[in-house]
């Protein structure tokens, strides 16, 4: 009886559905026939629908696109290009209605990464020309199916083109040429905490108690604060600073602050000399009421945390967790949770939200059905999604809306819209959609790493999981009329085996990413990730939503106190996964060429259909050449000061100074050497000798084979710092690197001096591996582009030579123009 029941409940759901599609199912018996206009399904011999779960199968997968879509099979989100054909869909429709949209947001993106990339800045009239050309293009390619879809991604690719180039131009504010010390006031829009000092992002009103015309003075100044300083969001504060223009890269290739400044329109950093001066609270302006009742909100609830755990370790975490606060995070902590994989719990991201947004749904349909009048006469998963949406719109506006926060939001945002709608969403389309959204608002994010790691693991896990859900009906069916153990035992090992490949498939991506930009991976990630993440998943955000729940009523010390268990049993899981590598994960920056090839392959494996997967293993094996022929650099110079690093004769890096600097822990970083190896990378006699006068450095290229046998000679850089030095290093050095403007008759091989250093920022040097010397090197640091050209008729010592700022320099590069003299005439202008 139960099987007739499902044999006919089942044949319905098919006649319903194939209805749309223009055809008549007739039922008997619990069996189905069908008449229909499609010829790839052969109706005739199609087996009947018995209640088994092999023939469940075997109708769901005769069921074409056209069954998915209607009429016609025409996709929902780009129409179909002139189709007439009854043959049904084929593989290429099929492909493109499935991940169509993903590979637009990569046209868009790779449109995007040519505008940032190319030499110079493209002209305004040939981005509108290349754009109207590919329009055009688009319009003519209307009644050929395949081209017509190439055509939309040429489209995507120079809408994103113009979309990077016009949001450069709209950004575009006034920026510092020159250290300055004055006094300013303005509005706080950004309050960043840390453990020694805080951060504030002004917008500037005043200078010198003068009011500042718009056109002449930085419009946002992000200053460093005394720790406890006054000055909240939405407060018009007065202090007296030293403001310094942008840095660029420590190095080239490097983590570049002046580009993300530039689109921050933040025109200076510096320092305050002491608290700053609460002048009052603005008043007006919707989004900074917001945004200062936002911060209002976020420092009380960390307030009221810290008070009812107390100080013990693990609060802070439980304060970046809720609130999205990390100032009180140790670097030990900190350190451990990244050597272990564990780092990305701190970054409010997609699990985060699931969580949060998850367990609202799941609790509010569980409070509804309990009342039977309302569960059983209305939709309450609707209602359900709705709260959803309310509570993840809070908890983005809680913890900071950071790039990862955004996207989690929006990937969760459609998928509660789907079930209002009656529709999946958590698809690749829905993934594409969030990353055209944040590309199209902020176009410079495609460069950020925080981006390219969250959508790269979120786009590999949704193929992942297709597949899965693809090729899982027959786990489905197994599972279907088993015992309630064996149930629970599968459930439980399909648990796990997600957990796992969520884990593997994340590192994966991440892992690339994070190599090329960071030099470093987490080898033992997937160990942390299969012993921490249950407690995470099952118990810190559980807890965590509670508390955040139950705070109004003062009842969250209690599921606040799980919380900061579950988290001192992740710091224990952290401290023990990272203690497996001594090496702290240190590999060397990975090139952006193998990194681009990596992932490629790994997009190309999990996206491309049947034969076109190919593709990944040559990708892959492009990458693995690219990475093994990654040479790097022999010398590492500062924009600024002495600071150096050269290898010695057996080849090792090593830095110049007394101690270490941020500058120096990023080259050793790029090198691959671990953070706590630093105090013996210093240099020593004879590689460096130095006196009142300046310093002599010895300099060897990376054959460390002939440099230990002598045959190599060194490259002598000198380092002075009186004037005198510098008129006799002229003569005998092969190198000089000074602050110093040196004079063009200087006879030098290669000179970096204040000029050059000021202009082209940090340089990076690849000495050559000749054994051999030639005549005095005729080389000049003032090239195009990135790099420098150095050579002479016979031997060069140099190989190959970059700087950090190409030239002609791009937009975020060029020399600020505010100085002391433009605020003068500035002033003098609104005196008359």
């Amino acid at each position: 009886m139960r099987r007739q029941i499902g044999g006919a409940v089942l044949a319905q759901a098919s006649a319903r559905q194939n209805s749309k599609s223009g055809r008549f199912l007739s039922l008997k018996r619990g069996g189905m026939s069908a008449t229909g206009s499609d010829p790839q399904i052969d109706y005739k011999n199609r087996p009947s629908a018995e209640p088994s779960s092999d023939t469940q199968r075997k109708i769901e997968a005769e069921q074409g696109p056209s069954d998915r879509h209607g009429v016609g099979g025409r996709k929902g989100w780009l129409p179909r290009y002139n189709v007439r054909n009854t043959s049904g869909v084929t593989n290429f429709d099929r492909f493109w209605d499935e991940q169509g949209l993903l590979w637009v947001a990569f046209s868009f993106a790779a449109g995007i990464a040519v505008y940032f990339l190319v030499p110079s800045e493209p002209s305004r009239i040939a981005v509108l020309l290349v754009g109207s050309c590919t329009f055009l293009i688009t319009l003519r390619a209307g009644r050929q199916q395949a081209l017509a879809w190439y055509s939309v991604l040429l489209l995507a690719s120079a809408a994103g083109l113009g979309t990077a180039s016009l949001r450069s131009s709209l950004v575009d504010a006034p920026r510092l040429a020159i250290p300055m010390t004055v006094e300013v006031g303005g509005i706080v829009l950004e309050r960043q905490f840390g453990p020694k000092h805080d951060r504030l992002v002004l917008s500037v009103e005043a200078v010198s108690r003068q009011a500042v015309d718009p056109d002449a003075f930085p419009h946002r100044l992000r200053l460093r604060v005394p720790k406890g300083s006054a000055g909240q969001v939405g407060e018009r504060v007065r202090l007296k600073g030293r403001l310094f223009p942008p840095p660029g890269p420590v190095h080239p290739g490097g983590y570049d602050f002046s580009f993300r400044a530039y689109f921050m329109q933040i025109g200076a950093t510096g320092f305050s000399f002491g608290p700053a001066e609460v002048l009052g609270v603005v008043e007006g302006g919707l989004k900074l009421c917001v945004a200062a009742m936002v911060a209002r909100v976020r420092s009380d609830l960390a307030n009221r945390i810290r008070t009812d755990l107390g100080d013990r370790p693990e609060t802070a975490l439980v304060v970046a967790l809720l609130v999205g606060d990390r100032s009180g995070i140790t670097e030990e902590q900190e350190e451990a949770l990244r050597a272990s994989g564990l780092a990305h719990i701190l970054a409010i991201s997609g699990l985060h939200m699931a969580l949060f947004a998850g367990g609202t749904y799941g609790g509010v349909l569980l409070l509804l059905a309990l009342v039977p009048a309302l569960s059983l006469r209305w939709p309450t998963h609707k209602w359900a999604a709705v709260a959803a949406l309310l509570a993840a719109t809070f908890y983005l506006l809680l913890s900071g809306a950071s790039v990862a926060t955004q996207r989690s939001y929006l990937m969760i945002a459609l998928v509660f819209l789907g079930i209002l709608a009656g529709r999946r969403g958590l698809t690749l389309r829905s993934v594409a959609l969030a990353a055209l959204v944040l590309l199209m608002l902020a176009p410079e994010r495609l460069f950020f790493p925080g981006f390219q790691m969250s959508f790269a693991a979120v786009i590999c896990l949704v193929a992942v999981y297709e597949l899965w859900r693809r090729r899982g009906t027959d786990f489905q069916g197994m599972t279907r009329d088993q015992s309630l153990r064996a149930r629970i035992v599968r459930s439980v090992g399909a648990w796990g085996a997600g957990l796992f490949v969520t884990a593997l498939v994340a590192g994966l991506a991440t892992g690339i990413i994070g190599a090329h930009h960071f030099g470093r991976v987490a080898p033992y990630g997937l160990v942390g990730n299969l012993l921490g993440m249950p407690v995470f998943t099952l118990l810190v955000m559980p807890m965590g939503v509670l508390a955040l729940v139950l705070m109004p009523f003062g009842l969250a010390e209690l599921p606040l106190t799980v919380m900061s268990f579950g988290i001192s049993v992740l710091l224990d899981v952290a401290e023990f996964t990272s203690a497996l590598d001594a090496g702290q994960g240190a590999v060397g920056k990975l090139d952006a060429v193998a990194a681009l090839l990596l992932l490629g392959s790994l997009f190309a494996g999990l996206l491309l259909p049947g034969r076109l997967r190919l593709v990944a293993a040559l990708l892959f094996a492009g990458g693995v050449v690219s990475a093994a022929q990654t040479r790097p650099p022999d010398l590492q110079i500062a924009a600024k000061g002495g600071s150096l690093a050269a290898r010695d004769a057996e080849g090792n890096l090593r830095y110049s100074g007394r101690r270490s600097s941020f500058a120096t822990e990023l080259w050793f970083q790029a090198e691959g050497i671990p953070s706590r190896a630093l105090e013996s990378r210093r240099m020593t006699a004879p590689q460096r000798r130095c006196d009142a006068q300046g310093c002599v450095i010895r300099a060897f290229g990376k054959n460390a084979e002939e440099a230990a046998t002598g045959k190599a000679e060194p490259v002598h850089i000198a380092v002075p710092k009186t004037l005198d030095a510098l008129a006799d290093d002229c003569q005998h050095a092969d190198l000089i690197v000074s602050d110093f403007i040196v004079p063009e008759s200087c006879g030098a091989d290669l000179v970096i001096d204040q000029v050059i250093r000021a202009r082209r920022g940090a340089v990076a040097i690849w000495l050559s591996s000749r054994t051999s010397r030639g005549p005095a090197l005729e080389a000049t640091a003032r090239g195009r582009g990135n790099e420098t050209e150095v050579e002479n008729g016979r031997t060069a010592i140099i190989e190959r030579l970059v700087h950090a700022i190409p030239d002609p320099p791009r937009a975020w590069h060029l020399p600020g123009t505010v100085t002391y003299d433009s605020l003068r005439r500035s002033e003098g202008n609104k005196t008359r």
